[in-house]
């Protein structure tokens, strides 16, 4: 996950609602048309994404691609499970949040020493190396998904 929304930008409920079917490891592309948010009891749901301009196909590095192709075989998942998720809870639910954040970010952000950093912190770091790299306003604001380039 944290490859995924490092290289990609995706916000941490794009890249929980990824499903094998929206992931095409050889055009080497991730299309966003759902998103894990929390629901009544901060239970997670998956929904479409707030905007128009949220549904979007990006392109992803071939390192990336290789990534996801051995996490995928890790899980025993293949192009006929389109749609099973691609980061999964137990028996294929949707992530909790909450229960990722706790069990996965933090000792890995402890680990690293990194204390403070959050997901979201990733979606920064790709913009900012957007911007860095001279991308042009509006490749960002549809990369990340933004209604405005603001």
């Amino acid at each position: 996950m944290v490859w995924v929304g490092a290289v990609t930008g995706l916000r941490w409920g794009e890249v929980a609602g990824l499903r094998v079917g929206r992931v095409d490891l050889l055009r080497r592309t991730i299309s966003v048309a759902e998103q894990v948010t929390r629901g009544t009891g901060g239970r997670p749901v998956v929904t479409a994404p707030k905007s128009s301009a949220g549904r979007r196909e990006l392109t992803v590095p071939a390192a990336l691609a290789e990534v996801l192709s051995a996490h995928l075989i890790s899980r025993g998942i293949t192009g006929a499970d389109s749609d099973a998720f691609v980061f999964a809870a137990t028996e294929g639910r949707p992530l909790d949040y909450a229960n990722w954040r706790r069990r996965v970010w933090l000792p890995a952000v402890d680990a690293a020493g990194l204390q403070g950093l959050g997901f979201h912190d990733l979606r920064r770091a790709n913009a900012t190396a957007m911007v860095r790299a001279k991308v042009d306003v509006k490749t960002a604001q549809v990369r990340l998904g933004h209604t405005d380039p603001g």
